[in-house]
């Protein structure tokens, strides 16, 4: 047990050595982000594939049927247009392409909500998964017509859906992932907000 702890404790001060040199110093503050909608995202979409998986035959019978009501067998000529199993393997097919496009947007989107957001001195670094590495966003504060928003209160605040969001000429220009505003995160946003 002796030997895991002090492995441990190596991890911590590499990875805090390490993240000194990234950010070049070691004043700096992350914010803590609210990892519930994406484990309700992760976890609909679960439930989205196990429940909706049973039903793909019935798009087979749909096909067999719009080709039917088109008289594509009669136009074309092609006999094996007229059995059934042919349209559950375009099934299968439609089905896989959707689960897969649904698969990459809903990775899009928690790429976007678990972005690393750190503050820098008088800068935002938002820091992605991108491919097999990280992409880095630099965002500084003092910019000309940079305006903050902080969308909270009332049962946004509970559900830890609060986001900090900088517009520039009504434009989004960059904005945090939902966090609660509570212990650390409050520190953070009183002082950008200046309080």
């Amino acid at each position: 047990m002796k030997h895991i702890t002090q492995w441990i404790s190596k991890w911590k001060e590499f990875r805090s050595k390490r993240e000194a040199t990234y950010f070049g110093t070691t004043l700096y503050d992350e914010l803590t982000i609210n990892p519930i909608p994406s484990l309700l995202l992760i976890l609909g979409t679960v439930l989205f594939f196990v429940y909706s998986l049973p039903y793909a035959f019935y798009l087979g019978k749909f096909f067999y049927w719009f080709v039917g009501v088109l008289e594509i067998t009669k136009v074309l000529k092609i006999p094996f247009l007229d059995e059934l199993r042919y349209y559950h393997y375009l099934s299968a097919f439609v089905y896989f392409y959707i689960a897969a496009s649904l698969l990459i947007d809903i990775s899009r989107l928690l790429n976007k909500w678990n972005t690393r957001t750190v503050f820098v001195k008088n800068e935002i670094w938002q820091i992605q998964k991108f491919g097999l590495g990280k992409k880095l966003n630099k965002f500084d504060l003092n910019t000309e017509g940079l305006q903050l928003g902080f969308e909270h209160g009332g049962l946004i605040d509970y559900l830890g859906w609060n986001r900090l969001v900088w517009e520039k000429d009504g434009k989004t220009t960059f904005a945090t992932p939902y966090f609660f505003p509570y212990k650390k995160n409050k520190i953070i946003i009183n002082r950008i907000l200046k309080r």
